[in-house]
């Protein structure tokens, strides 16, 4: 599945990797920067560090590897220079993912990492200031009250407390990503598996490649509660149901595949009357104002078309010709087909209202045989006229191409059902018992 979206340009890939290496290397060097600054005040900031999770009241603390206090050195920096170069990150990553991102998605995108920021600075000060000194001053205690005489590695205390908030920080930013795409509609039933299986694919790796190695039980067991944790958090999204979840837009076609529908209610900006304003849909419908000028309702109905995994959409007011190819294009990257219901072209043969309010819409989408049997198309249209209070007077069965029906007028009591392409026998078998007056039209 492949978009280009309108609001992203048609570059080829090496061009979009010399742009993302740009803005990554800017990002580096001045984590670099920033690094080698902090490196001046690093003997302090660890001094005080280990005077916070010392558990002893007298000296406790021993270097008994120089090598590996210069390593701990290094590492702090460069984690303190990484952090202040989040501003930086932020603004270089959405810069470059923005214009290839869906509503949806820009959204998510902007929120998860301003939140994973907030996140991760939350988690280190509670982490450091609260967490680590206390399960130092428990094991403290438990070596005292066996008679021991403890001294403590200083660099080993501050690669503990690394370890742990680096895996406290994987986990948030984890559930962070799953709980915002929830909030922002990405993520339910139906999406579940896919955001499964990169937030924990990208979880897992993480977890293994970077924990130190301590046991394999242990690193298996933080990875198991990692995974459960993020399960947890997510769980009122991974079973909702989509927004889109009316079952009877729900349809098996003749290959027995399983189609989801959705009506867009076009108001061709003015120029067509919404389908709500009288008759009663029982399919999907989504609003919009002007789909063929206004490129953010494209976008948002592409988006929508993305989350809710539609496999056909009907545009109300127009036959759907009028559409960028674009935007068709990547209706047909995910699988979804685009045909339109052609209601502005039905209300023009009309210089007066239909009496039975919704009937031209309700037959427009009887009349279609996709992704719905061919074979039930006169019993569908039977069906709609039954469930209406009085029935029209006549109905005009119009064969011909909707071009060459110029010069069409239809009463107010008249009903119009567009044929063209159907056959028309059993439909006008049907429609006979009803004994409504027929005019067709070939």
């Amino acid at each position: 599945m492949s978009l280009l979206l309108e609001t992203d340009r048609d570059n080829t890939v090496n061009s979009h990797i010399d742009e993302f290496t740009n803005r990554m290397t800017l990002v580096i060097v001045s984590s670099l920067i920033f690094t080698a600054i902090w490196m001046n005040w690093i003997d302090l900031i660890l001094s005080q560090l280990l005077q916070i999770m010392q558990p002893c009241s007298s000296e406790c603390l021993n270097l008994y590897d120089p090598a590996r206090w210069s390593a701990v050195r290094w590492l702090s920096a460069t984690i303190l220079g990484i952090l202040s170069s989040i501003p930086i990150f932020i603004h270089q990553s959405y810069s470059f993912a923005k214009s290839g991102l869906l509503p949806s998605e820009k959204k998510w995108f902007l929120y998860w990492i301003i939140g994973g920021t907030i996140g991760i600075l939350s988690v280190m000060s509670i982490t450091i200031l609260l967490i680590v000194p206390r399960i130092f001053s428990f094991g403290h205690a438990s070596n005292i009250a066996m008679g021991f005489s403890p001294k403590y590695d200083a660099p080993l205390m501050l690669q503990f407390a690394i370890s742990l908030v680096w895996a406290q920080m994987l986990i948030v930013i984890a559930g962070l990503a799953m709980v915002i795409a929830g909030l922002t509609g990405n993520l339910n039933q139906k999406t579940a598996d896919w955001w499964r299986l990169r937030v924990h694919g990208i979880l897992v790796m993480l977890l293994a490649l970077s924990l130190p190695d301590v046991g394999g039980m242990i690193v298996f067991s933080i990875i198991i509660l990692s995974i459960l944790s993020v399960e947890l958090l997510s769980l009122r999204w991974t079973s909702s149901t989509p927004i889109i979840s009316n079952s009877k837009s729900h349809v098996y076609d003749i290959e027995g595949a399983k189609r989801n529908i959705l009506i867009a209610d076009c108001r061709c900006d003015g120029g067509c009357e919404s389908i709500l304003s009288g008759a009663e849909i029982n399919l999907n419908v989504s609003s919009f104002e002007g789909l063929c000028n206004s490129r953010k309702e494209r976008l948002s109905l592409l988006d929508e078309i993305r989350v809710n995994r539609v496999t056909d959409v009907y545009i109300s007011g127009c036959n759907s010709e009028p559409l960028p190819h674009l935007f068709k294009s990547n209706c047909h990257s995910l699988s979804c087909d685009i045909r339109g219901l052609d209601l502005m072209q039905i209300q023009s043969y009309r210089t007066t209202p239909q009496n039975q309010l919704g009937l031209d819409v309700a037959l427009a989408i009887a009349s279609q045989n996709n992704p719905w049997l061919v074979e039930e198309l006169p019993f569908r249209l039977v069906e709609v006229l039954e469930k209406i209070s009085t029935l029209p007077r006549e109905i005009v069965l119009d064969s011909r191409a909707s071009n060459r029906r110029w010069g069409l007028q239809l009463d107010p009591d008249t009903a119009f059902i567009n044929t063209h392409g159907c056959e028309s026998k059993g439909i006008i078998n049907e429609l006979t018992a009803l004994k409504i007056d027929l005019k067709i039209l070939n």
